[in-house]
C-alpha cells in the first residue's frame, strides 16, 4: 500500500513538474521565436498543456478528456484553415477548459491535508493558468478589435498579449501596452484583481496548512 502511494505521489509530481515546464516555455521562452516556428510552437506547447493539465489534476472524468480533445482539435482546425469563427470557438473552448482546471485545482489544494512540493507547484501552475486565460480573452478582443490596445510598437499576437496579460496579473503595468477598448479594460481589471486575490488567498492557505501540520508534529 505504501509503495502504491509513493508511486502515485511521484507520478503526480512528475505530471505537475512537466506542466510547470510547459507553462514556463509557453510564457517565457517561445516568444523569442518568430514566424512559422513561433506559430507552430505555441500551438504544439498549448496542446501539451491541455494534456498535462488533466493528468496533473488527476481527474478521470471522461467528459473532461473529451472536452479537452475537442478544444485541441478545434484549435488546430482554426490554425490550419484560418477560419474566423473556428478561431473564436477555439478561444472560448480554451478559456472554459482552463477555468475548469483552475477551479478543480483550487479545490484540490483546499482539500489537501498535507503540504508537499506538489501543492506548491500546483499553486504556481494555477497562477500560470490565470495569465493564460487572460491572454486568450485579450486575443478574442484583439481579433475583433485590432485597435483595442495602444502600444508603443505594433502588437504581435500571442506573444505580446501573453506579456500584457502577465504584466497586468502581477500589477506591474509598464505602460508600453494599454487597453483603450472597454472590453479590454474590463479584462485588465479582472486580471489585476484576480492576481492579487489569488496570491493573498493561496499563500495564506498553503502557509496555514503547513504550519498546522508542523504544530501537530
Amino acid at each position: 500500500m505504501a509503495l502504491k502511494l509513493t508511486k502515485r505521489f511521484y507520478q503526480n509530481l512528475e505530471h505537475n513538474i512537466s506542466l510547470l515546464v510547459l507553462n514556463f516555455i509557453y510564457v517565457f521562452v517561445w516568444g523569442f521565436t518568430t514566424g512559422k516556428l513561433e506559430q507552430y510552437g505555441y500551438g504544439f506547447i498549448f496542446s501539451l498543456i491541455f494534456i498535462f493539465a488533466i493528468r496533473a489534476i488527476k481527474q478521470h472524468n471522461s467528459r473532461l478528456y473529451y472536452f479537452s480533445a475537442a478544444a485541441v482539435i478545434i484549435f488546430w482546425l482554426s490554425f490550419f484553415f484560418e477560419l474566423k469563427y473556428f478561431i473564436v470557438i477555439s478561444y472560448l473552448f480554451s478559456v472554459l477548459f482552463f477555468i475548469v482546471v483552475v477551479v478543480l485545482s483550487v479545490i484540490k489544494l483546499a482539500k489537501a491535508r498535507e503540504i508537499s512540493a506538489i501543492e506548491f507547484i500546483e499553486a504556481v501552475n494555477i497562477y500560470f493558468f490565470l495569465g493564460i486565460i487572460g491572454s486568450i480573452l485579450l486575443s478574442i478582443v484583439y481579433w475583433f478589435y485590432p485597435d483595442a490596445f495602444n502600444a508603443s510598437v505594433p502588437l504581435t499576437a500571442p506573444a505580446d498579449l501573453i506579456y500584457f496579460s502577465f504584466v497586468t496579473l502581477t500589477s506591474l503595468g509598464y505602460g508600453d501596452i494599454s487597453p483603450i477598448n472597454p472590453m479590454a479594460r474590463s479584462i485588465a481589471i479582472f486580471l489585476s484583481f484576480s492576481g492579487q486575490i489569488y496570491i493573498a488567498m493561496i499563500i495564506s492557505m498553503l502557509v496555514g496548512k503547513y504550519l498546522n501540520a508542523k504544530s501537530k508534529d
